[in-house]
């Protein structure tokens, strides 16, 4: 950090500077300075620059909005005032996105924690590293997203996908939001703040204030503590988590979401061995109610076995996508992609539709009065597109059967958005009961929040809907690369055809970037599972601890020392349903 005295000689030797260009530049006679020159920006420091506290950031540009919301490059430059009469601080916001639950509460609230008095005297730049599903973010999608999603009007937003202020934490793996204090007059980084609470924000500016005024800072901002453990940040993340989440949000997709009779189907579906090939699969076999809606196995069994485990689906319902990789954009879809798998059923659209009519068609007519099953004659025991024997059908009969094939999947759905969670001591305790967890407990809780957890596990599940690479281990997969590649070759899409009413969903980019990136894990309930991550890798929670003390995943992700993990998992299992 630069001394107060310095940063003063420095910021006169720039004024002095420009004052002597308009004065050899006025007008001989007149004495007047020339006004097109009075209008010209003084250049930027020219160095040397680098992206470290202490030293002139160099003139980095980012695309994205500018303060009155149009399309802009943004530069550093923008933000270079030499001249000004009292010093000021921008203040440079980088966020991971839409995903991260630290970064939308500080964008949110850093205008109310700095206060008028201080802002008076700030610049604020926010710049975002991805969008919501944590793809490479967009300046002509993303940056707008964040702008509302903040509710931060007035404010320059910039996309920065490749993390180039990453730097300033000098390699070190550290939660989202970083914060950079930059004197204006010099282009110099004050300080960085990873996540910081709101007292130490505000304490930060008052040093960086006092410290271009040339005075001595002010006693450093406390933080107010909930049970002596939480600052404000903390309790209001946390507050939101106990939202026990309730009826799914509307799915205007399926025209019988909500529908008593497609639920009755639904149910009848759902435990059908008769809609495998082998006769003894069914939808329960892996999403068992006794246990959690899952297996208790690392890996799916059904006609084979899969390479992933099986996830609970107690709160699929709500979820932005569907499975693992996020191959599907609704619950509709998602149920049909099992059906015609050959490691899950192992049957097709044909078989499918056969054992409706043969098995359920007096709860097919309650839930679709509009739509007559067909008649199978001359239908093959089996088949799907690609099949030879389903492609040399007629076309009137083969979207007859895929019509069947898709009201069975909107009939799943509707009995899945039935599924419900029960409360757990930690709403119990964030509603009042301060009993209802022990110290270590508590002392687990902020661990959660001081190591970064509630980036990605956020919100009433306790999940982001994003997609990540924590480095925690497991056999290679593609992920979310992959399901991007399914999604967009799928038949059966929100915006599709299929779809009552056709809902565009945003994907994000997809490429190298998405690869071995799974979706977040709702966290509700997750003490009472067996098997954790994506591949069932880890058989406790002490072992999915473990795997963030050695990971080596994405920027944000921080390595967990051993007395974290271990309070951690205290935590974690209160997150058992009562």
């Amino acid at each position: 950090m630069r001394s107060g005295a310095g940063s003063h000689l420095r910021r006169l030797g720039c004024r002095l500077s420009a004052l002597l260009l308009v004065a050899a530049c006025a007008d001989p006679e007149t004495g007047a300075a020339d006004p097109t020159l009075a209008e010209v920006a003084p250049p930027y420091p020219s160095g040397p620059t680098a992206i470290a506290v202490g030293a002139t950031l160099p003139n980095l540009a980012f695309e994205g909005l500018s303060t009155e919301g149009q399309r802009a490059t943004l530069q550093l430059a923008d933000y270079y005032r030499p001249d000004e009469a009292a010093p000021r601080v921008l203040v440079v916001q980088v966020s991971g996105g839409l995903w991260c639950g630290t970064c939308l509460w500080t964008g949110t609230h850093v205008d109310e924690i700095v206060g008028p008095e201080r802002l008076s005297r700030l610049d604020r730049l926010d710049l975002i590293v991805s969008d919501r599903d944590n793809a490479p973010a967009s300046a002509d999608e993303d940056a707008d997203a964040w702008r509302d999603g903040v509710g931060a009007e007035g404010v320059a937003v910039g996309v920065d996908p490749d993390f180039v202020l990453r730097a300033a934490l000098e390699g070190v793996t550290k939660p989202m939001p970083l914060l950079l204090l930059v004197d204006e007059g010099t282009m110099t980084l004050l300080d960085v703040m990873s996540d910081p609470t709101p007292g130490e924000l505000a304490s930060a500016i008052d040093r960086a204030l006092a410290e271009l005024d040339g005075e001595a800072p002010p006693a450093p901002v406390g933080d107010v503590l909930v049970d002596g453990l939480f600052d404000r940040k903390e309790w209001s993340l946390f507050v939101a988590m106990a939202d026990v989440p309730a009826a799914p949000p509307p799915d205007p997709t399926n025209e019988v979401a909500d529908s008593p009779a497609a639920r009755r189907l639904g149910e009848a579906l759902f435990f059908d061995a008769g809609l495998s090939a082998s006769g003894e699969v069914s939808c329960a076999t892996c999403h068992d109610p006794v246990t959690s809606l899952s297996d208790d196995r690392p890996r799916a069994i059904g006609e084979g076995q899969g390479s992933r485990r099986t996830p609970s689906i107690a709160l699929a319902s709500h979820s932005r996508w569907q499975g693992w990789d996020g191959r599907a954009d609704s619950l509709w879809a998602q149920a049909l992609g099992p059906l015609e798998s050959p490691l899950e059923h192992g049957a097709s659209r044909v078989l499918v539709a056969r054992r409706v009519i043969e098995r359920h068609a007096r709860l097919y007519h309650a839930a679709f009065p509009r739509t007559p099953l067909p008649s199978p004659r001359g239908w093959p025991a089996q088949g799907k597109p690609g099949d030879a024997t389903f492609d040399a059908l007629a076309e009137e009969e083969r979207e007859a059967i895929t019509q069947v094939f898709v009201h069975v999947g909107k009939a799943l759905a509707a009995y899945e958005r039935t599924f419900r969670v029960r409360p757990t001591r930690f709403d119990a305790y964030i509603n009042g009961d301060s009993k209802a967890l022990t110290s270590d407990e508590k002392v687990g809780m902020k661990a959660f929040a001081t190591s970064g957890c509630i980036q990605c596990h956020f919100g009433p599940r306790l999940t982001n809907d994003a997609f990540h690479d924590t480095g925690v281990g497991g056999e290679v997969d593609a992920g979310r690369l992959e399901g991007l590649e399914l999604w967009r070759r799928s038949e059966f899409r929100a915006d599709g055809a299929w779809a009552a009413e056709p809902v565009s969903r945003e994907a994000g980019t997809d490429g190298e970037a998405m690869r071995g990136r799974f979706k977040t894990p709702p966290l509700r309930g997750v003490a009472g599972r067996a098997f954790f991550s994506h591949a069932g890798q880890a058989a406790s929670l002490e072992e999915v601890m473990d795997g963030y003390g050695q990971g080596d995943g994405e920027a944000w992700v921080v390595k967990v020392g051993e007395t974290a993990q271990w309070s951690m998992v205290e935590f974690l299992e209160v997150m058992r349903e009562r």
